[in-house]
């Protein structure tokens, strides 16, 4: 990393427009060729900072990364929402980004240290995330940082294409 001043912290409600525009802006470089291009080039900040404003007057936990007092990337976790996963024993990632800009600085590993640390002191023993079964960037990123990957897989169907994804898991102290 640069020389740039980084800090990280929970997310307070306010920060939902610039969580918002990290995530489209995000998901229109991470997602393409893996989701149509009408679906990317449509995906709407204010649809977002509403769903995003809505989790954290929800007292979902979020935390932001900044670089000089800009929000440059965000992770949100939660108990595991799976179906095979004790909900007291198992925290999920449900979201992390980092603004395209920003990629392969570091940012990300700060992110889910602070994800994983917050999780530990939770009281949780086991952390998940689903990723696209098709990026491999991040399966990469997440291998590197010991996830494995296990047998499960889910497949969510939209209007007009299919999300299928996988799920990683780590063991946490």
């Amino acid at each position: 990393m640069d020389h740039k001043m980084i800090s990280i912290r929970k997310a307070i409600t306010s920060d939902a427009a610039a969580i918002a525009k990290v995530h489209v802006e995000s998901w229109q470089v991470t997602y393409r060729g893996h989701i149509p291009d009408e679906i990317l080039d449509n995906l709407s900040v204010n649809e977002r900072e509403k769903l995003w404003k809505s989790l954290l007057e929800n007292n979902t936990c979020v935390f932001v990364l900044e670089e000089d007092h800009h929000l440059i990337g965000f992770v949100s976790m939660c108990a595991s929402r799976d179906n095979d996963a004790d909900p007291t024993q198992v925290g999920e990632i449900s979201a992390i980004y980092i603004h395209p800009d920003k990629w392969r600085k570091g940012h990300g590993k700060l992110l889910l240290d602070t994800a994983i640390n917050e999780l530990i002191k939770l009281g949780y023993h086991e952390v998940s995330l689903w990723v696209l079964d098709s990026n491999q960037s991040a399966i990469r990123f997440y291998e590197n940082v010991g996830f494995s990957k296990t047998s499960a897989v889910k497949v969510e169907t939209k209007s007009t294409y299919n999300l299928n994804e996988v799920r990683y898991r780590r063991q946490i102290p």
